[in-house]
């Protein structure tokens, strides 16, 4: 191949990998340009939530209904409200597919509620010693984390035995969100007061190392990048991408002030952070790198978030009027 040819040859190939950018970057900003659907009301349910998640396994929404007093199930393909289960104070709630049992987070009194997932009643409970928030389950060992919302502490509870078998303290005033990493060998602890993330070894619940948010603060919302090594954090006003294995921040991107719960769609690789601002934050995420893809209107005021991984549809859940509604912001087309 002659010089000019090569040279030729080479512009060629920058102008595709250009070109690759381009594109990709377009159907990113498409996908993020979510459209809202209908609110749903949730009758007979009144006041706020603290935080929702995705059932996937049985295509559920699932509501921390704080101010209702209760714990909401919301069936996904009906798009109807399944039952608002008595539970008292609920915050959030996590999934056991093999027992068949949701395990939700609960205050007034402080406990772990155990709701049998299919006939959606209360089947038993574990007393804490202080006010609950955020709970995650990591099956491998059956074990539940449910954090205290007024230390710096994570509860470790076996349902089946309905105790607490262990507490990991972290160093700092409060704790956030949590996650586990895909293998379920690290748990991802969101720190306030150090404005840290807490990485524990679910095989012994001891902390191994503390990584921080400097300069950002306030870290509440986070979610584990799946495909990649990455876990994204939201501080305030911005989004963080750290590296799981150098334990250090790669990215950030700016979002809403006020984001408290954040979720992320791997197959679109795309954030969505709700910041209470009547706008949600959608960021890109790619290997080591963030990029702010704009906001989408919403409900002053919404500060929960999940979505389905399987329709991409994201979902809010809001209280308006003395009403409640969930409402469906799809992708674009």
């Amino acid at each position: 191949m002659s010089k000019i040819n090569v040279v030729g040859f080479k512009k060629i190939q920058s102008g595709i990998s250009i070109g690759c950018l381009l594109l990709a970057l377009t159907l990113r900003v498409q996908a993020a340009a979510l459209t809202a659907g209908e609110p749903i009301l949730l009758p007979g349910t009144q006041d706020g939530y603290d935080f929702i998640r995705i059932d996937t396994a049985a295509n559920r929404l699932l509501l921390g209904h704080e101010g209702n007093k209760t714990f909401d199930v919301f069936d996904l393909t009906t798009r109807k409200l399944l039952k608002a289960v008595p539970t008292s104070t609920s915050q959030d709630a996590t999934t056991d597919v093999k027992r068949g049992f949701y395990y939700v987070s609960g205050n007034d009194p402080a406990r772990m509620v155990i709701v049998d997932s299919a006939k959606l009643e209360v089947t038993g409970e574990v007393p804490v010693p202080a006010n609950t928030d955020l709970i995650a389950f990591n099956p491998m060992t059956g074990l539940v984390y449910e954090c205290n919302d007024t230390a710096g502490e994570v509860w470790v509870i076996d349902p089946a035995a309905k105790k607490i078998v262990t507490t990991i303290t972290v160093d700092g005033s409060g704790v956030e969100d949590l996650a586990f990493d895909p293998e379920y060998k690290h748990l991802y602890q969101a720190v306030k007061g150090k404005n840290t993330i807490a990485v524990i070894d679910p095989a012994t619940n001891k902390v191994l190392e503390s990584w921080s948010c400097a300069p950002d603060k306030g870290p509440h919302g986070i979610a584990v990048v799946p495909e990649s090594n990455g876990l994204l954090v939201a501080c305030a006003g911005k989004l963080l991408l750290f590296d799981r294995t150098t334990g250090k921040i790669t990215a950030t991107a700016t979002t809403g002030a006020r984001v408290d719960e954040m979720t992320y769609d791997p197959g679109l690789h795309i954030a969505y952070c709700a910041s209470r601002q009547g706008k949600i934050s959608a960021v890109a995420v790619d290997a080591g790198k963030l990029t702010a893809l704009g906001d989408v209107p919403d409900e002053t005021g919404t500060g929960d978030i999940a979505v389905d991984p399987k329709t991409h549809i994201v979902w809010i859940a809001y209280k308006k009027g003395g009403r409640c509604f969930a409402q469906p912001f799809m992708v674009a087309k």
